[in-house]
């Protein structure tokens, strides 16, 4: 529907003069080029790196370019390579070095996908999974320490001293009017974690609410749940939770600011996680049209036939044909007790599809912006929706800000050879350069690549 746009925010409190200065000075000449530098990781077989790129058995771990990067003081990089329940170090001159880590429950493996993360006190890389693990190695890849937390984990930031800002966020009970249901909100924390001691001290929380409620029963067999309408009953594109959760950004000065997509809003928290100041984003979000409300339509549309088809052919497959343990022939198997429900619901559904159609059925806008990463001299890269009908010119437009929202400059970012993603997995601007995971253009072999990009005029 949407391709991305990029925005510069400069948070001016946060780096010295002299060394915001040498980025602004590049955003007002203008345009910023992004030159692969050949000689990084010239001693890569990339077929081979890379083998599982075009692998399609493993689908669960996502696509093979969405690959978490971390770049060390030295200029080291790791790299989560989670087909294989690893992470790869590459050295400063980008050629592959090691890899540690296997899929297991010992101590230095990974019982699930491991996500690489910043580096600690100079000293220590560490990994998180879905169920809160922290995992600490040194930078040859030896184990040092875990932590499991009880809270499922977003961004992190090193304070220094073995201490780390990062996000957490768990479900919270939530009140009710209705005592057929039972609801929970999304509770968002601030913490800082002590990693030696493991002490942790939550500085600053939110609350987001649920996305679901849940018919109140104990009974597993009745156990349903629904999804939460927006309350104005609008539909919001590309979904309503991008537009309510909140983005928090994580600055060296241990300072972190909250970013509020459907307001524009940011609100700059200090250290001890108090409200200091607040700005909005100079961004005019674009309003939805005929053609996103008829894309969300047929979208909607084949995901409901999808699901019935699906859980029709689950309810046939489970059927037995011939009396089996005493069964009668015909009946379903109890393991998927719910599938005649999923059909009746979907099918009801596909008949209430035409209002999709009706523009006024949505909310007016998409949001303000769709992503924030920041680069190594306190900068944040906001990422604003642009329209379909652009032209998909790898051109990314930049406008600048200091701390108080004030424009700046008005740049771009341009690179010609590679397809780039600007996410803070895939895109790291360290001492000068940019570090990505991205693919060659116009190659027959292996597109994918980890690339060092000159920052230029």
């Amino acid at each position: 529907m949407k391709r991305m746009v990029l925005l510069l925010v400069i948070a001016g409190i946060t780096a010295g003069p002299g060394t915001a200065q040498k980025l602004i000075d590049l955003y007002k000449t203008g345009p910023v080029k992004l030159v692969a530098d050949k000689s990084y990781g010239a001693k890569n077989n990339w077929e081979t790196l890379f083998d599982l790129y075009y692998d399609t058995i493993t689908p669960d771990v996502g696509r093979e370019e969405e690959k978490k990067i971390v770049v060390a003081p030295d200029g080291s990089v790791f790299m989560s390579h989670r087909n294989r329940h690893e992470i790869w170090k590459f050295g400063p001159d980008g050629n592959f070095l090691k890899s540690f880590g296997t899929k297991g429950g010992k101590p230095n493996q990974f019982p699930m996908f491991p996500v690489v993360q910043p580096v600690v006190d100079g000293k220590y890389i560490f990994t998180t999974d879905v169920n809160a693990r922290l995992k600490f190695f040194d930078l040859d890849g030896n184990f040092f320490k875990a932590i499991t937390l009880k809270y499922m984990t977003g961004g992190f930031l090193p304070l220094g001293n073995g201490k780390i800002l990062l996000e957490g966020n768990v479900l919270w009970a939530a009140k009710t009017t209705d005592p057929k249901y039972k609801t929970s909100d999304w509770r968002h924390i601030i913490v800082i974690l002590d990693i030696y001691s493991g002490e942790e001290k939550i500085i600053y929380d939110v609350f987001e609410p649920g996305d679901f409620k849940y018919y109140n029963t104990t009974n597993r067999d009745s156990m349903k749940m629904e999804i939460i309408p927006p309350p104005d009953g609008k539909i919001f594109l590309p979904n309503y939770m991008i537009f309510r959760r909140p983005v928090f950004v994580f600055l060296k000065s241990g300072q972190f600011l909250q970013f509020d997509r459907k307001t524009g809003e940011v609100r700059y928290m200090n250290a001890a996680g108090k409200e200091t100041n607040k700005f909005k984003l100079d961004i005019t979000p674009l309003r939805v049209t005929e053609k996103d409300a008829l894309e969300h339509y047929e979208a909607s549309k084949q995901m409901l036939s999808n699901s019935v088809s699906y859980a029709r052919m689950v309810r046939d497959s489970t059927r037995i044909s011939k009396g089996e343990r005493g069964t009668t022939p015909g009946t379903v198997i109890k393991a998927f007790p719910n599938s005649d429900d999923i059909i009746r619901r979907g099918e009801e559904a596909l008949t209430k599809l035409d209002s999709y159609k009706d523009i006024n059925t949505y909310y007016p806008n998409l949001p303000y912006f769709s992503n924030v990463i920041t680069d190594d001299e306190g900068n944040l890269l906001v990422f604003e929706f642009t329209a379909a009908e652009e032209k998909q010119s790898n051109i990314f437009n930049v406008i600048a800000y200091d701390n108080n929202g004030q424009k700046l400059a008005r740049t771009s970012f341009v690179c010609d050879d590679y397809d780039l993603s600007f996410s803070d997995s895939r895109f790291v601007i360290f001492k000068g350069y940019a570090y990505a995971v991205a693919k060659l253009r116009n190659t027959t072999g292996m597109p994918l690549r980890l690339v060092r990009f000159k920052i230029s005029n």
